[in-house]
């Protein structure tokens, strides 16, 4: 695998939207691994980045093949992104809770199904593509990150999954998702203790 010339990004457990992360995608057959902003701006688009205001971190797999800002980065542009496990927060407002989820697996990272964009000023963005919620996490989210298994990740790479078979991606995970509630935390909050369950939830 390639990394051009890049510095590897920084370990964080508190990745939010606009920041940097580590994709890896193809190219000329070969695996080549990047940051990307993680907010998809889309190449035909020939402003700055920060004039393009459409929500586009995430994008639904169910229509990001028709979708104005997704379509061109759904054919030219699939990639996956590292991550240990994500975050969600539930209840009312102003009164959340975090939860951290992650597959129930000893590999050292999962694998998000991603779109991604290099723009006319060679940086690159992405977006994580998202599903219906696996049944186990339901109750959590109505949605959840797209999580490539490894007989998934090549082909989904190389583009030979079609916008069908893509609805299909990441089921194989139900009942392997371990789950468990966490301190609340900051925006500039960061560190492995944040990933540390609240006593009696861990699932």
């Amino acid at each position: 695998m390639r990394e051009g010339q890049h510095l590897p990004l920084p370990a964080s457990w508190n990745v939010k939207p606009t920041q940097q992360v580590q994709i890896v995608y193809g190219q000329d057959q070969t695996l080549h691994m990047a940051p990307a902003r993680w907010w998809l701006v889309p190449g035909w688009f020939r402003g700055p980045m920060k004039d393009w205001k459409a929500t586009t971190f995430n994008a639904r797999i169910e229509s990001a093949n028709t979708t104005n800002a997704f379509k061109g980065a759904w054919q030219t542009g699939r990639c996956v992104i590292p991550a240990s496990g994500y975050y969600e927060w539930t209840g009312p407002k102003g009164a959340k809770q975090p939860w951290w989820i992650a597959p129930d697996t000893n590999a050292p990272a999962m694998l998000l199904a991603g779109l991604h964009t290099q723009l006319h000023d060679g940086t690159r963005s992405c977006t994580i593509l998202t599903r219906a919620a696996l049944p186990q996490l339901a109750d959590i989210h109505a949605r959840t990150p797209v999580i490539l298994s490894e007989d998934e990740t090549a082909p989904w790479l190389r583009g030979e999954i079609d916008h069908a078979a893509a609805q299909d991606l990441g089921l194989s995970w139900e009942g392997r998702m371990r789950f468990h509630q966490v301190p609340k935390f900051g925006l500039k909050d960061d560190g492995p203790e944040l990933i540390e369950p609240v006593q009696g939830t861990l699932l």
